[in-house]
């Protein structure tokens, strides 16, 4: 039988930087946090290796008094809390006393600081926790923390990183969260000797735009409202910013980054009605509530928030949603494209006019479609819904999935160029400047030569902007920035291919889908004629690579049947 024991000092503090400290972007969330509290004004973040092998965070703010740099690395000690009362109107973001000594347990780290008007301030070493080296230094007012060969006595814990593009992509969103909280606080962010991140202090939207990117604020409705007792602001996306994900997403309380499935289910439904399914709508929304009514001492990251009522916060939050998104006017364009010589209209899930709906089968003179590969001779009638092509054949009635086929066509074509070794864009006359947060700029420079065998010839401009030189032959008439806006999402969430399915070969499913016919595209007769054709040269153009049928028949004697012929 084993007899219980206290765990060693050494060991007890590693455990409990595991609740802490997960990744580089914690370390770094907790060190800004402790800045913001400071009330800097400053806040300057050097990175290498994505944050695994150093994370320096400096700041202007009030610094710690020499006698208490000892005090700042012990667990529990704090000067942001004196009693138990105190836990029931916190202000600051940390106040635990738990971020310092959890990182330095983990790490080899460094703090240097000096109050405003002390001669002199104090530095300090420490290795898995224990003071190796202390001294006097002369330095401004501020506070600088080093963090360097995070993890390197937990070989477990950093085995579990992801790649360094994730890593530092996570990093990023951590900065803009609280970047988004603190307008008027200038960030800095230097990755691996370069500026890759500056956002100068400004009005609360002058900072959305430059975190999300003006081409994303510019399509946003903004907010300031009562809601149930709290006080309501930010600003919510409109329907054509929706995605696939949940990575335009920011939430906070009382200016805390938060994650809540409760405020973001809230948002969700209130769109409900206006997205279709799989698609998450982006936003920035700060409540502001009496303390008293949040507990945000409830997740050692302090990432998570409750509510003394949290049906009400609930039912509030999708109330004020739902007014802002059904008073602003939310119809999209629709533009007409033209494609071999005829037109169909591409559009965005949003709202139509009634008097732009097409009537429900779409007639035209019959096309004759020769048998070819493995589908048969058909005659194509038109369409139903803009959506589904009919066509008649000796064994019956033939339903075609315009979106499903053309998916299948496109990923095809896409597969052949891979073959050949080379890939199918094509050059455009004048490049096209995207303009990108750094994560997503890493993300893209990262992987520019997977995506150059997809046909896209990206070259970094700047810091943050890439010229879109070439896209592949089938996304010519397709937004390239927006099929780059979903390679991005597709390529943060690249950690998650398996074998079986790489990330390359996401990528190209990915770009097959982006650019296909649309549920909703006006075919004209030779266009139906062509995209069967096209299918019929296919090797399986019996579903998409969603597993999808591409096209069913109906047997000429189940319609017999149903008509009570047979």
């Amino acid at each position: 039988m084993n007899r219980i024991k206290v765990l060693e000092q050494a060991i007890a503090d590693r455990i409990a930087a595991g609740e802490v400290v997960e990744r580089p972007a914690s370390v770094v969330k907790e060190l800004v946090e402790n800045s913001l509290d400071a009330q800097a004004t400053q806040i300057l973040i050097e990175v290498e290796g994505a944050g695994a092998a150093l994370i320096r965070v400096g700041d202007d703010g009030s610094g710690i008094h020499p006698d208490d740099v000892r005090l700042a690395v012990q667990r529990f000690a704090t000067s942001k809390i004196a009693t138990a009362g105190d836990l029931d109107a916190i202000q600051s973001f940390g106040f635990r006393g738990e971020a310092l000594p959890s990182i330095a347990a983990v790490s080899v780290m460094e703090i240097a600081s000096a109050p405003a008007g002390a001669p002199a301030g104090r530095r300090l070493r420490m290795e898995g926790g224990e003071i190796v080296a202390e001294e006097t230094i002369g330095m401004p007012r501020g506070t600088v923390v080093t963090v360097r060969q995070l993890f390197f006595n937990t070989p477990a814990r950093r085995k579990f990183l992801k790649s360094t593009a994730r890593e530092f992509s996570l990093l990023i969103d951590a900065i803009n969260r609280l970047a988004l909280a603190h307008p008027a606080v200038s960030f800095r962010v230097i990755h691996e000797g370069a500026e890759v991140l500056r956002y100068p202090p400004g009005t609360a939207a002058e900072r959305v735009a430059a975190v999300l990117g003006e081409d994303v604020s510019s399509h946003t409705l903004a907010f300031s409202e009562d809601a149930g007792g709290m006080r309501a602001s930010g600003w919510l996306g409109r329907l054509e910013l929706a995605r696939g994900n949940r990575r335009q997403q920011y939430l906070f309380v009382n200016r805390r980054p938060v994650h809540s499935r409760l405020l973001t289910g809230a948002v969700e439904r209130a769109y409900q009605q206006l997205l279709p399914g799989g698609r998450y709508p982006a936003f920035v929304i700060f409540l502001e509530a009496p303390p008293q009514r949040v507990d945000v001492n409830v997740h050692p990251r302090k990432l998570e928030v409750r509510f003394d009522d949290e049906h009400q916060v609930f039912g509030a939050v999708e109330r004020l949603v739902h007014t802002v998104l059904r008073r602003a006017q939310l119809i999209r364009a629709v533009e007409p494209v033209t494609v071999g010589g005829g037109d169909w209209l591409t559009t965005s899930p949003g709202t139509l006019a009634l008097g732009d709906l097409p009537p429900a089968v779409e007639t035209a003179p019959p096309v004759e479609v020769a048998a070819s590969g493995r589908l048969p001779s058909m005659r194509l009638l038109g369409q139903v819904q803009n959506t589904y092509l009919v066509a008649d054949s000796a064994d019956g009635l033939i339903l075609i999935d315009q979106h499903a086929a053309h998916e299948r066509v496109l990923y095809e074509r896409l597969l052949r160029a891979r073959g050949r070794g080379a890939a199918d864009g094509q050059v455009q006359v004048t490049p096209t400047p995207l303009p990108l947060q750094a994560d997503a700029f890493a993300l893209l420079t990262t992987h520019q030569a997977l995506l150059a065998q997809l046909g896209f010839d990206l070259e970094p401009f700047g810091d943050r902007t890439v010229l879109i030189r070439a896209v592949p032959q089938i996304a010519v008439r397709a937004s390239p920035q927006r099929v780059l806006a979903d390679l991005i999402a597709e390529l943060a969430e690249g950690g998650k291919a398996t074998a079986a399915q790489t990330l390359l070969e996401r990528l190209t499913i990915t770009t097959a889908c982006k650019t296909a016919i649309k549920a909703g595209d006006t075919l004209g007769r030779d266009q139906m004629a062509a995209l069967m054709r096209d299918l019929a040269q296919t090797e399986d153009p019996f579903t998409c690579f969603h597993g999808r049928p591409t096209l069913i028949t109906v047997p000429l004697a189940q319609l017999e049947r149903w008509f009570l012929r047979h």
